[in-house]
């Protein structure tokens, strides 16, 4: 006896409902990716506008003391009566070599799915630019034999008379590594992500540095960016409770930031006040400062050690920012349309057919926001970084507070007090 037709019709169903078995052995939990990259960075021409502009002739400059021309205003002195007041031009030349920086960038990162809500990725990247911009004065007096005590002193390569010469040349560098671990995904309901990072930037003094003896002797001035944080860390997080609330934070946390130790004095010649001391080999000598980095000696002598580029150490940063968030929908209920059900073809899948039809989710035309967001809400003080100038009175301190961005409901800020803002928003 054959079998009843809705038997056949049942079994037909089901194989219809039947999903098909994968082809493979389905997507990889490894991830690599990797790419390399050569970069330009062109010459602006705000350089050459300001070589055009300070050319030693298009602009000229005159500080005038004599009452009685001062009491000539407003009508205009003749130039004969301010020569007498004119003062040394700086003029700023492109250097004859001067080409456009080369930039070489390569990463390469591994990521790996640790579980359904976890997942693990390790990035490294390197970064190395050659032929960047450096500003240099190219007239600026010999090495010894310029004395701080006369400010016109010292023998100029291409003659007293041509004062300061600063010349744009790209002749600086630069190179970053960077290594960073990142850890995100979902625990106990609350979705989360982190990640730290491990940096390490060198560069070029910028061409502003020269030795405290020779401006001319750039061989020392390789050395920490100032850019240089060498440890970063990122995360937040957010949880959805059951009675709609949705709670946020984000946290940044960083170390400090290097600063230059400089003397504060000109003793070079070249116009560039960034003269560093040296390692102080006699505590008992004039001048000589006692600090938590060591003993400095602004008034070196050669054969003294000079401190490195950027020897100084910054503090460093945390902000904690928690937010919380509520809305309400009110208005006269729009119910959404009911989607269809699941077919294949002109066949509904015993599956599809033996699921309750979906509910209808009801939509309000209104809604109100409330929010609430606290920035640095553990009221942090985060430090801006040291003055480096030995002649200043404020010589490692912070006058105010870091510039380091956290962010909140307003974008970025500074690493200041704590703030908390409240909002209401309507949506219609």
């Amino acid at each position: 006896t054959p079998p009843p037709a809705t038997a056949s019709k049942d079994a037909t169903a089901a194989k219809t409902a039947a999903p098909p078995k994968p082809a493979g052995p389905g997507p990889s939990k490894t991830v690599v990716r990797g790419g390399i990259g050569v970069f330009y960075n062109r010459i602006y021409e705000d350089l050459i506008l300001q070589a055009h502009r300070f050319n030693g002739l298009n602009q000229q400059q005159f500080v005038v003391t004599d009452p009685s021309v001062l009491d000539l205003f407003p009508a205009i002195a003749a130039i004969g009566l301010l020569e007498t007041f004119k003062q040394p031009q700086t003029r700023r030349l492109l250097g004859s070599e001067l080409d456009p920086g080369l930039s070489l960038r390569s990463s390469v990162s591994l990521e790996r799915q640790l579980s359904k809500t976890l997942r693990v990725s390790i990035n490294y990247s390197h970064s190395q630019t050659l032929r960047a911009l450096r500003t240099v004065n190219i007239n600026a007096p010999l090495a010894g034999t310029f004395n701080p005590a006369l400010p016109t002193s010292g023998v100029r390569p291409l003659g007293q008379g041509a004062g300061n010469i600063l010349e744009y040349q790209s002749t600086g560098k630069y190179k970053s590594d960077s290594l960073s671990v990142g850890v995100s995904g979902k625990i106990f309901k609350v979705d989360f992500w982190t990640n730290y990072s491990l940096n390490k930037n060198r560069s070029a003094d910028s061409g502003t540095s020269g030795s405290s003896f020779d401006p001319y002797d750039f061989s020392q001035e390789w050395g920490r960016a100032s850019y240089d944080i060498r440890h970063r860390f990122f995360g937040g997080g957010s949880y959805q409770t059951r009675s709609g609330f949705s709670v946020n934070t984000f946290i940044v946390a960083s170390s400090g930031a290097p600063f230059n130790i400089t003397t504060g004095h000109d003793t070079n010649g070249d116009t560039f006040f960034t003269e560093r001391p040296a390692f102080a080999t006699d505590l008992n000598k004039p001048g000589v400062i006692v600090t938590p980095l060591g003993a400095f000696d602004p008034n070196p002598v050669a054969g003294q050690r000079i401190i490195p580029r950027n020897f100084g150490q910054g503090s460093g940063f945390l902000s904690v920012n928690v937010g919380l968030a509520k809305v309400v929908k009110f208005g006269k209920a729009i119910p959404a349309k009911t989607p269809p059900a699941a077919a294949n073809g002109n066949v509904v899948t015993a599956a599809a057919s033996q699921k309750p039809p979906p509910k209808p989710q009801i939509q309000r035309p209104y809604s109100l926001s409330f929010s609430i967001y606290a920035s640095n809400a553990l009221n942090h003080t985060n430090r801006g970084n040291l003055f480096g100038n030995m002649a200043s009175p404020y010589f490692l301190k912070s006058n105010g507070s870091s510039n380091t961005f956290f962010f909140g409901p307003d974008g970025g800020g500074s690493g200041g007090n704590r703030q908390i803002t409240l909002r209401v928003r309507l949506g219609f």
